[in-house]
Protein backbone atom coordinates (compact mmCIF):
# COMPACT_ATOMS: atom_id res chain seq x y z
CA UNK A 1 0.00 0.00 0.00
CA UNK A 2 1.23 3.74 -0.93
CA UNK A 3 0.27 6.20 1.32
CA UNK A 4 0.82 9.85 0.86
CA UNK A 5 1.38 11.94 4.03
CA UNK A 6 0.60 15.30 4.27
CA UNK A 7 2.03 17.94 6.41
CA UNK A 8 0.30 21.23 7.63
CA UNK A 9 -1.47 22.88 5.02
CA UNK A 10 -3.06 25.96 7.05
CA UNK A 11 -5.93 26.02 4.27
CA UNK A 12 -4.69 25.73 0.88
CA UNK A 13 -6.62 22.70 0.21
CA UNK A 14 -6.78 23.59 -3.38
CA UNK A 15 -2.76 22.90 -3.50
CA UNK A 16 -2.88 20.05 -1.39
CA UNK A 17 -5.74 18.62 -3.70
CA UNK A 18 -3.13 19.55 -7.26
CA UNK A 19 -0.06 18.40 -5.78
CA UNK A 20 -1.26 15.35 -5.05
CA UNK A 21 -3.19 14.33 -8.31
CA UNK A 22 0.12 16.30 -9.78
CA UNK A 23 2.45 13.61 -8.38
CA UNK A 24 -0.08 10.61 -8.85
CA UNK A 25 0.03 11.59 -12.95
CA UNK A 26 3.77 12.02 -12.32
CA UNK A 27 4.74 8.56 -11.14
CA UNK A 28 1.26 6.94 -12.82
CA UNK A 29 0.75 5.53 -9.95
CA UNK A 30 -2.88 6.20 -7.06
CA UNK A 31 -2.19 6.26 -4.17
CA UNK A 32 -4.07 3.90 -2.02
CA UNK A 33 -4.83 6.52 1.38
CA UNK A 34 -3.51 10.21 1.60
CA UNK A 35 -3.33 11.25 5.36
CA UNK A 36 -3.03 14.73 6.70
CA UNK A 37 -1.35 15.97 10.15
CA UNK A 38 -3.72 18.61 11.48
CA UNK A 39 -3.51 22.69 10.76
CA UNK A 40 -5.64 21.75 7.97
CA UNK A 41 -7.03 25.33 8.84
CA UNK A 42 -10.48 24.19 8.75
CA UNK A 43 -12.30 27.52 8.63
CA UNK A 44 -15.69 27.05 7.35
CA UNK A 45 -16.88 31.07 8.02
CA UNK A 46 -13.55 32.96 8.78
CA UNK A 47 -14.05 36.15 10.66
CA UNK A 48 -13.25 39.61 10.36
CA UNK A 49 -10.06 39.20 13.06
CA UNK A 50 -8.65 35.98 10.47
CA UNK A 51 -9.49 37.60 7.40
CA UNK A 52 -7.76 40.93 8.24
CA UNK A 53 -4.72 39.21 10.25
CA UNK A 54 -1.28 39.80 8.22
CA UNK A 55 -0.57 36.76 7.43
CA UNK A 56 -3.93 35.58 5.88
CA UNK A 57 -3.55 39.34 3.90
CA UNK A 58 -0.77 38.38 2.59
CA UNK A 59 -1.62 35.14 1.54
CA UNK A 60 -5.44 34.68 1.12
CA UNK A 61 -5.16 31.21 -0.09
CA UNK A 62 -4.93 30.35 3.75
CA UNK A 63 -8.91 30.85 3.54
CA UNK A 64 -9.32 28.52 1.01
CA UNK A 65 -11.39 25.98 3.28
CA UNK A 66 -14.05 27.98 2.98
CA UNK A 67 -14.13 27.89 -0.67
CA UNK A 68 -14.21 24.92 -0.40
CA UNK A 69 -17.30 24.40 1.72
CA UNK A 70 -19.07 26.41 0.31
CA UNK A 71 -17.93 25.58 -3.64
CA UNK A 72 -21.59 25.87 -5.31
CA UNK A 73 -21.98 29.94 -4.63
CA UNK A 74 -18.52 29.83 -7.10
CA UNK A 75 -18.76 29.44 -10.88
CA UNK A 76 -16.87 26.52 -12.44
CA UNK A 77 -15.48 25.47 -8.95
CA UNK A 78 -17.94 22.54 -8.44
CA UNK A 79 -16.82 21.09 -11.72
CA UNK A 80 -13.21 21.16 -10.80
CA UNK A 81 -13.76 19.34 -7.25
CA UNK A 82 -15.63 16.67 -9.07
CA UNK A 83 -13.25 16.32 -11.48
CA UNK A 84 -10.11 16.29 -8.62
CA UNK A 85 -12.28 13.57 -6.91
CA UNK A 86 -12.39 11.45 -9.23
CA UNK A 87 -8.83 10.99 -9.56
CA UNK A 88 -8.11 9.88 -5.97
CA UNK A 89 -8.99 6.45 -4.51
CA UNK A 90 -10.17 7.74 -1.24
CA UNK A 91 -10.94 11.35 0.26
CA UNK A 92 -7.99 13.21 2.63
CA UNK A 93 -8.11 11.85 6.18
CA UNK A 94 -6.98 14.34 8.38
CA UNK A 95 -7.20 15.06 12.21
CA UNK A 96 -7.43 18.52 14.73
CA UNK A 97 -4.54 20.84 14.54
CA UNK A 98 -3.87 23.99 17.09
CA UNK A 99 -5.36 26.29 14.12
CA UNK A 100 -8.74 24.90 13.41
CA UNK A 101 -12.61 26.11 14.06
CA UNK A 102 -12.65 23.37 17.01
CA UNK A 103 -16.54 23.59 17.48
CA UNK A 104 -17.33 23.26 14.07
CA UNK A 105 -15.20 19.87 14.00
CA UNK A 106 -17.24 19.14 17.21
CA UNK A 107 -20.69 19.34 14.84
CA UNK A 108 -19.17 17.10 12.12
CA UNK A 109 -17.75 14.44 14.30
CA UNK A 110 -21.14 14.14 15.80
CA UNK A 111 -22.74 13.40 12.44
CA UNK A 112 -20.19 10.94 11.76
CA UNK A 113 -20.17 7.17 11.81
CA UNK A 114 -16.94 5.29 13.60
CA UNK A 115 -14.78 8.36 13.91
CA UNK A 116 -15.07 9.57 10.63
CA UNK A 117 -16.73 12.24 9.25
CA UNK A 118 -17.16 13.36 6.08
CA UNK A 119 -17.01 17.29 5.98
CA UNK A 120 -17.28 18.85 2.23
CA UNK A 121 -20.18 18.20 -0.16
CA UNK A 122 -17.35 16.65 -2.61
CA UNK A 123 -15.97 13.94 0.25
CA UNK A 124 -12.33 15.09 -0.44
CA UNK A 125 -11.63 15.71 2.95
CA UNK A 126 -12.50 13.75 6.45
CA UNK A 127 -12.06 14.58 9.94
CA UNK A 128 -11.08 11.48 11.98
CA UNK A 129 -11.40 12.32 15.97
CA UNK A 130 -9.00 11.97 18.21
CA UNK A 131 -8.65 8.19 19.32
CA UNK A 132 -9.73 6.62 16.35
CA UNK A 133 -8.01 3.55 15.04
CA UNK A 134 -8.67 2.50 11.94
CA UNK A 135 -7.56 -0.85 9.85
CA UNK A 136 -6.87 0.21 6.24
CA UNK A 137 -5.91 -2.49 3.88
CA UNK A 138 -4.08 -4.72 6.44
CA UNK A 139 -2.61 -1.73 8.19
CA UNK A 140 -3.85 -0.37 11.70
CA UNK A 141 -3.64 3.36 12.26
CA UNK A 142 -4.15 5.63 15.26
CA UNK A 143 -5.50 8.86 15.33
CA UNK A 144 -5.06 11.73 18.21
CA UNK A 145 -5.03 15.69 17.34
CA UNK A 146 -4.35 18.53 19.17
CA UNK A 147 -0.97 19.71 21.19
CA UNK A 148 0.00 20.09 24.49
CA UNK A 149 -0.55 23.18 26.10
CA UNK A 150 -0.33 24.48 30.16
CA UNK A 151 -4.55 24.92 30.24
CA UNK A 152 -6.25 22.14 30.38
CA UNK A 153 -9.46 24.03 29.28
CA UNK A 154 -7.46 24.87 26.24
CA UNK A 155 -9.30 23.99 23.11
CA UNK A 156 -6.30 23.39 21.35
CA UNK A 157 -5.06 20.86 24.08
CA UNK A 158 -5.13 17.41 23.61
CA UNK A 159 -7.94 14.90 24.58
CA UNK A 160 -7.51 13.39 27.46
CA UNK A 161 -9.98 10.88 27.33
CA UNK A 162 -8.89 9.69 24.19
CA UNK A 163 -5.16 10.07 25.05
CA UNK A 164 -5.93 7.46 28.10
CA UNK A 165 -8.13 5.14 25.52
CA UNK A 166 -5.49 5.31 23.47
CA UNK A 167 -3.33 3.94 25.82
CA UNK A 168 -4.98 0.85 26.65
CA UNK A 169 -4.56 -0.44 22.70
CA UNK A 170 -1.70 -3.44 23.49
CA UNK A 171 1.74 -2.05 22.05
CA UNK A 172 2.84 -2.99 18.69
CA UNK A 173 -0.63 -2.98 17.31
CA UNK A 174 -0.97 0.17 15.87
CA UNK A 175 1.35 0.57 12.60
CA UNK A 176 1.12 4.28 11.92
CA UNK A 177 0.19 6.76 14.83
CA UNK A 178 -0.48 9.88 13.41
CA UNK A 179 -0.27 13.49 15.40
CA UNK A 180 0.02 16.70 15.00
CA UNK A 181 2.45 17.04 18.35
CA UNK A 182 5.51 15.50 18.97
CA UNK A 183 7.79 13.85 20.91
CA UNK A 184 9.28 16.15 23.20
CA UNK A 185 12.87 17.07 22.44
CA UNK A 186 12.58 17.37 18.61
CA UNK A 187 13.82 21.45 18.72
CA UNK A 188 13.79 24.78 20.35
CA UNK A 189 12.18 27.52 19.95
CA UNK A 190 13.01 31.17 19.31
CA UNK A 191 13.16 31.77 23.40
CA UNK A 192 15.43 28.24 23.57
CA UNK A 193 12.23 25.90 25.39
CA UNK A 194 12.35 22.80 24.30
CA UNK A 195 9.83 22.00 21.88
CA UNK A 196 7.29 18.67 21.90
CA UNK A 197 5.12 16.32 24.12
CA UNK A 198 5.73 14.42 27.19
CA UNK A 199 2.61 12.87 26.81
CA UNK A 200 3.10 12.28 22.71
CA UNK A 201 6.33 10.92 23.91
CA UNK A 202 4.87 8.47 26.70
CA UNK A 203 2.23 7.55 24.04
CA UNK A 204 4.82 6.21 21.52
CA UNK A 205 6.40 4.05 24.13
CA UNK A 206 3.27 2.49 24.90
CA UNK A 207 2.67 1.74 21.62
CA UNK A 208 5.29 1.18 19.95
CA UNK A 209 3.71 2.17 16.32
CA UNK A 210 6.28 1.15 13.69
CA UNK A 211 5.95 4.72 12.68
CA UNK A 212 4.68 8.14 13.79
CA UNK A 213 3.79 10.88 11.90
CA UNK A 214 3.20 14.40 13.18
CA UNK A 215 3.68 17.85 11.93
CA UNK A 216 3.21 21.30 14.02
CA UNK A 217 6.70 22.36 13.70
CA UNK A 218 6.81 23.82 9.76
CA UNK A 219 10.09 22.05 9.14
CA UNK A 220 11.27 18.27 8.02
CA UNK A 221 12.47 16.50 11.30
CA UNK A 222 14.02 13.29 11.00
CA UNK A 223 13.81 10.66 10.31
CA UNK A 224 14.43 9.77 13.87
CA UNK A 225 13.91 6.51 15.86
CA UNK A 226 12.66 5.84 19.13
CA UNK A 227 13.04 2.30 20.37
CA UNK A 228 11.39 0.59 17.60
CA UNK A 229 9.57 3.71 15.92
CA UNK A 230 10.57 5.44 13.11
CA UNK A 231 9.46 9.56 13.56
CA UNK A 232 9.24 11.95 10.82
CA UNK A 233 7.79 15.44 11.35
CA UNK A 234 6.40 16.79 7.82
CA UNK A 235 6.91 19.92 6.64
CA UNK A 236 4.52 23.31 6.05
CA UNK A 237 3.26 23.49 2.89
CA UNK A 238 4.47 26.92 2.51
CA UNK A 239 6.67 29.17 4.33
CA UNK A 240 3.96 31.26 5.81
CA UNK A 241 6.57 34.27 6.86
CA UNK A 242 7.74 34.78 3.82
CA UNK A 243 6.18 37.39 1.91
CA UNK A 244 7.45 35.94 -1.66
CA UNK A 245 5.54 35.75 -5.02
CA UNK A 246 8.20 33.05 -5.69
CA UNK A 247 7.37 30.70 -2.29
CA UNK A 248 6.23 27.33 -3.93
CA UNK A 249 5.75 23.96 -1.75
CA UNK A 250 8.10 22.85 0.48
CA UNK A 251 10.23 19.84 -0.23
CA UNK A 252 9.08 17.35 2.28
CA UNK A 253 5.46 18.23 3.23
CA UNK A 254 4.31 15.55 1.02
CA UNK A 255 6.07 12.22 2.03
CA UNK A 256 4.77 8.80 0.43
CA UNK A 257 4.43 5.71 2.35
CA UNK A 258 5.07 2.59 0.79
CA UNK A 259 3.86 -0.19 3.38
CA UNK A 260 5.83 -3.11 1.37
CA UNK A 261 9.24 -1.50 0.86
CA UNK A 262 8.76 -0.05 4.15
CA UNK A 263 10.19 3.05 2.99
CA UNK A 264 9.44 6.93 3.57
CA UNK A 265 10.12 9.01 0.22
CA UNK A 266 9.88 12.79 0.81
CA UNK A 267 8.64 14.56 -2.37
CA UNK A 268 11.24 16.89 -3.48
CA UNK A 269 10.08 16.71 -7.23
CA UNK A 270 11.23 20.03 -9.24
CA UNK A 271 8.00 19.98 -10.53
CA UNK A 272 6.78 21.28 -6.69
CA UNK A 273 7.62 24.88 -7.76
CA UNK A 274 4.99 25.08 -10.16
CA UNK A 275 2.40 25.17 -7.49
CA UNK A 276 3.21 29.03 -5.97
CA UNK A 277 1.31 31.27 -3.73
CA UNK A 278 -0.11 32.81 -6.65
CA UNK A 279 -1.53 28.99 -8.22
CA UNK A 280 -4.56 29.10 -9.96
CA UNK A 281 -7.14 26.08 -9.12
CA UNK A 282 -9.24 26.68 -12.25
CA UNK A 283 -6.14 26.73 -15.12
CA UNK A 284 -4.53 23.30 -13.31
CA UNK A 285 -8.17 21.78 -13.59
CA UNK A 286 -8.95 23.00 -17.20
CA UNK A 287 -5.51 21.90 -17.79
CA UNK A 288 -6.69 18.23 -16.40
CA UNK A 289 -9.20 17.74 -19.03
CA UNK A 290 -7.18 18.75 -21.99
CA UNK A 291 -4.86 15.99 -20.75
CA UNK A 292 -7.62 13.30 -20.09
CA UNK A 293 -9.84 13.88 -22.82
CA UNK A 294 -10.80 11.12 -24.50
Amino acid sequence: MKIGLIGDIHGRVFHTLAVVTAWQMHHNVRLDLLIQVGDLGAYPEPDESLRNHRFYRQDPSQLDFSRLIHAEAEKGLPEDLRLIRNMLSNPIYFIRGNHEDFAWLDRQAASGSGGVSSIDPYDLFRYVQDGTVLQVGGTTIGFLGGIETVNPEDEREIDQRQYKRLFTVPPQEIDILITHDTPYGVGTNYYGETQGSNQITALVERLQPKYLIAGHYHHVIGPRKYGNTTYLGLNVIMNLRRDNASSAIEPGWLVILDTEKDELAPVEDEWLAGFGKHFHFHDYCANLRTIHRP
